[in-house]
C-alpha cells in the first residue's frame, strides 16, 4: 500500500512540474515564435491546429483551431446572460479562446466604417471603470475598411480580452470579435491579432 502513495504522490509532483512549465515564461516566448499560418502551434504545449474557416454564408473567412465548434444556442444565451448576444460563437473545450459575430441590422455605408472604430471606442468608454480601452486600429481589406478595438471588460470573477472588429457587410454592419482571459495575454494575444488579420471577405475574391 505504500508504494502504490508513493506512486501516486511522485505521479502527482510530475504532473504538477509540467503545468509550471506549461504557463512558464520561457515556454510562453519560445511559443510566441510561432504562427497560425504555420498550421500548428503550441498553446501552453498543447499542439493547436489551425486553417481557414468560411463562415457568413460563404462571405468572409478567417483563420481558427480546426477542432473550433459552433456553440449552441443555449450555451452562447448561458455566457451571454445580460443580453447582446452574438449571432455565432466558436470555441472548444480546451482553450480558453473564442470567436464570434453578430450581423446587425444597422444599415452603415462603407465610407463610414472608418470613423466607426472611434465612436465605438466613445461609447464602450462610458461604461465605466469595468472597460479599459487599449487601441483603436482601422485597416483596409480589398473594397472594405475594418475597424478594430481592443479592451478589458470585467465579469464577476474575470478580466477579459476584447478585439473587436467591424466592417459592413452589403450594407449592414458586421461586428466580429475575439477574446480570452485576460491572465494569458502573453501567450493568447499574438493568436487573436493572427486571426483578426486574418479575416477577409470573399465575396469580391
Amino acid at each position: 500500500m505504500r508504494q502504490v502513495d508513493e506512486k501516486i504522490l511522485l505521479q502527482k509532483e510530475k504532473m504538477e512540474e509540467f503545468e509550471k512549465q506549461r504557463f512558464a515564461k520561457e515556454t510562453v516566448e519560445e511559443e510566441k515564435k510561432q504562427s497560425i499560418f504555420d498550421g500548428t502551434v503550441q498553446i501552453h504545449k498543447v499542439p493547436v491546429r489551425f486553417s481557414e474557416r468560411v463562415l457568413l454564408d460563404g462571405k468572409a473567412a478567417m483563420w481558427m483551431p480546426d477542432d473550433f465548434e459552433e456553440l449552441t444556442p443555449e450555451a452562447v444565451k448561458a455566457i451571454y446572460i445580460l443580453g447582446n448576444k452574438p449571432d455565432v460563437v466558436f470555441g472548444n473545450a480546451y482553450l480558453n479562446l473564442s470567436a464570434g459575430f453578430h450581423y446587425t441590422s444597422h444599415e452603415v455605408p462603407e465610407e463610414y466604417m472608418g470613423e466607426f472604430g472611434k465612436l465605438a471606442k466613445m461609447i464602450l468608454a462610458k461604461m465605466g471603470p469595468k472597460v479599459k480601452i487599449y487601441g483603436q486600429k482601422v485597416r483596409r481589406e480589398g473594397e472594405h475598411t475594418i475597424s478594430h478595438i481592443e479592451l478589458v471588460s470585467h465579469t464577476v470573477t474575470d478580466a477579459v480580452y476584447n478585439i473587436m472588429f467591424f466592417s459592413s457587410l452589403e450594407g449592414r454592419m458586421l461586428i466580429g470579435f475575439i477574446n480570452f482571459h485576460y491572465k494569458y495575454f502573453d501567450r493568447y494575444h499574438v493568436i487573436a491579432e493572427e486571426m483578426l488579420q486574418s479575416f477577409h471577405f470573399i465575396e469580391e475574391e
